[in-house]
């Protein structure tokens, strides 16, 4: 049967091709978060692709950085073709900007424009309901998740806001965001108040709640450097965003930036009132108990076209004392310093941070970048102190949204030779401390193989491989337990065939993962994806696939298309199918609605699950 199903999924997807079109936010979507394999909410990420707007004849480096994934370097190269033909006519001309990456080209055609719009404006609300449907009114605080946001920027000002209730939560504003901000081009370049978030160097200290970790984009997520170290921010994290103000200035090539916060966070106290931990899940289901946190500092930076260093300085206090077990170390009260920097010569970018925490501790990011017309290529090293940590910090590395306690060597290429696309990273870690039971060091690496057979249909072979060294307990015939060291290894295998025609795109998959620890799991999964363009105002996505897997720990992770602002990542375990469908319309270019519906049906227990969500908004 599963062969049968496997072969006329090959033989939907080899259909006659047509044209193709432009690349729109959900080809990016697609393409991009398609192959991440992490727990990570990626949401705010396609929320500030969503609503940033370019002026590309205007913009300058700072501008360009602030959208996701440009950076410094290749701004320069953007604003290097610009002065070259005197200033873009057209936005189709992004696409002949050279060494730049074929998603940065459709970035910039989706987020820039060349006459200035009056008015910028995005509202929608979204409500989402899993479980069993034929209970629908039941159990609003487990099962319903609500949001709703605003966004808008008219001139030279701007603001948004955010209320949010996650699943199991009671209130429908239990998260609540909200900033105005004023963007310049004088000696005042910036000003926000409300919640905003700052980021600077690679992440050691300052970031953004979200950052892309490793993936099908073995690049661009490992070199970051950004000009905008503010940004105003209305999205889905508790925990990091700070809130109160934050000022930029400018003066010929120096910059500085002034920031202060005040903000309460999720904690856990033990009996003798020493805080255990922070909570940063965002799921607060039981009374929270808070834990002030106050923050000032500033920014000094200074660069020209072919360079950058910055200083970062800044107090964090606490109001409380931090157990002794608390598995982060965080302290009630220090001084943070960071100095990054930034060199650019011919294509090559050597980039990097160093931070401090009392001036004792140390930790370290530096790497090298090189991005040519089919070559692309990264080196990064990280030496993340295990004596202290930022609550912001947001490191690349093994650990997602994280930024200490880890070394590694990561190195990332690229290339094209014809209709052959290559892409491949490599990954050394090790984590100085380390509990009993958790992961001490291991290797990690990914290679992927792309072949455009026509215009329109593409076949790509992927192998991922993880292995790590864990602590565990073994006990001989007398019972007597002994502490070793065991291997515990990950391998997928996954083959993709994909065709996008005119009005239809399909998209076929068979991926099988293997697991080896103390004993050996395997997982399966095959399916058939449909985007289809019924109308100019209707889109409609729709996949099917069935799944297989021992347990969790065999699980497969699958990109689903979703409410546009919603990015959904789901791991897949035990055995089943699982079907969805989704429909966008859009009245006019102003006005749009949206509805998925979808099950899983689970075979072990004879279980279905169901999620269903609707979202309505308007933008101009």
């Amino acid at each position: 049967m599963k062969k049968l199903v496997f072969l006329l999924m090959l033989s939907v997807s080899l259909a006659v091709s047509q044209d193709v079109k432009v690349d729109t936010l959900e080809n990016l979507e697609s393409e991009f978060f398609e192959n991440l394999e992490t727990d990570s909410d990626i949401d705010e990420v396609i929320e500030q692709i969503e609503f940033i707007k370019i002026e590309l004849n205007r913009a300058s480096i700072d501008d360009l950085t602030e959208i996701p994934f440009i950076s410094r370097d290749i701004a320069v190269k953007i604003i290097s073709y610009r002065d070259k033909i005197g200033g873009f006519k057209s936005m189709e001309q992004v696409f002949d900007i050279p060494d730049v990456d074929d998603f940065i080209k459709s970035l910039l055609y989706r987020n820039g424009y060349i006459q200035k719009p009056k008015l910028n404006f995005q509202a929608r609300v979204r409500g989402l309901r899993r479980g069993n449907l034929k209970e629908f009114a039941k159990n609003f605080d487990e099962n319903f998740k609500a949001y709703q946001s605003a966004r808008a920027a008219f001139s030279n000002f701007s603001g948004g806001f955010l209320l949010e209730k996650d699943y199991g939560e009671k209130k429908i504003n239990d998260l609540t965001h909200l900033y105005v901000g004023y963007k310049g081009n004088g000696f005042f370049r910036e000003f926000i108040v409300g919640s905003y978030t700052l980021m600077f160097g690679q992440g050691i200290l300052m970031w953004r709640p979200v950052a892309l970790g490793k993936g099908s984009d073995v690049i661009l997520p490992a070199v970051r450097g950004s000009e905008n170290y503010v940004s105003g921010y209305a999205s889905t994290d508790e925990v990091k965003p700070l809130f109160g103000g934050a000022m930029r200035t400018r003066f010929k090539n120096f910059e500085t930036t002034f920031f202060y916060s005040k903000t309460n966070l999720p904690a856990s106290f033990d009996s003798t009132g020493l805080v255990r931990y922070i909570d940063f899940s965002g799921i607060n289901t039981t009374n929270r108990f808070s834990l002030s946190r106050n923050l000032f500092g500033g920014i000094l930076s200074f660069g020209g076209r072919n360079f950058f260093t910055g200083v970062l300085i800044y107090n964090e206090k606490f109001g409380d004392d931090f157990s002794k077990s608390i598995s982060r170390p965080f302290r009630r009260g220090d001084f943070y310093y960071g100095f990054e920097y930034g060199f650019y010569f011919w294509n090559l970018n050597f980039f990097g941070e160093v931070a401090s925490s009392q001036l004792v501790y140390f930790s370290v990011v530096s790497g090298l970048n090189a991005i040519f017309k089919d070559l692309s290529f990264v080196f990064q090293y990280r030496n993340l102190n295990p004596n202290f940590a930022s609550v912001n910090g947001n490191a690349f590395g093994e650990r997602y949204g994280e930024a200490w306690n880890e070394e590694g060597f990561y190195s990332g290429l690229r290339f094209r030779i014809g209709v052959l696309k290559f892409s491949g990273y490599y990954d050394i870690f090790r984590f100085p401390r380390s509990s009993f039971g958790a992961t001490k060091n291991g290797i990690d690496y990914r290679v992927e193989i792309s072949l455009k057979v026509s215009r329109s249909t593409e076949v790509k072979l992927m192998r991922k491989e993880k292995s790590t060294v864990k602590g565990m307990t073994v006990y001989d015939e007398f019972g007597r337990p002994s502490l070793v060291e065991e291997n515990e290894g990950k391998s997928n295998w996954r083959f993709e065939l994909e065709n996008r025609f005119k009005d239809v795109g399909l998209k076929s998959r068979v991926e099988f993962v293997k697991r080896k620890f103390d004993d050996v799991e395997t997982g399966f999964l095959i399916y058939q994806g449909l985007k289809y363009r019924a109308f100019k105002f209707l889109r409609v996505y729709a996949r099917v696939l069935f799944f297989r897997s021992d347990s969790y720990q065999s699980r497969i992770y699958v990109y689903e298309d979703d409410l546009d602002g919603v990015v959904s990542l789901i791991p897949l375990y035990g055995r089943g199918l699982r079907w969805y469908i989704v429909a966008k319309y859009n009245y006019g270019e102003n006005f749009f609605v949206q509805l998925k519906y979808g099950e899983t049906f689970f075979a072990n227990d004879e279980s279905v699950r169901n999620i269903f969500g609707v979202q309505v908004g308007i933008k101009f």
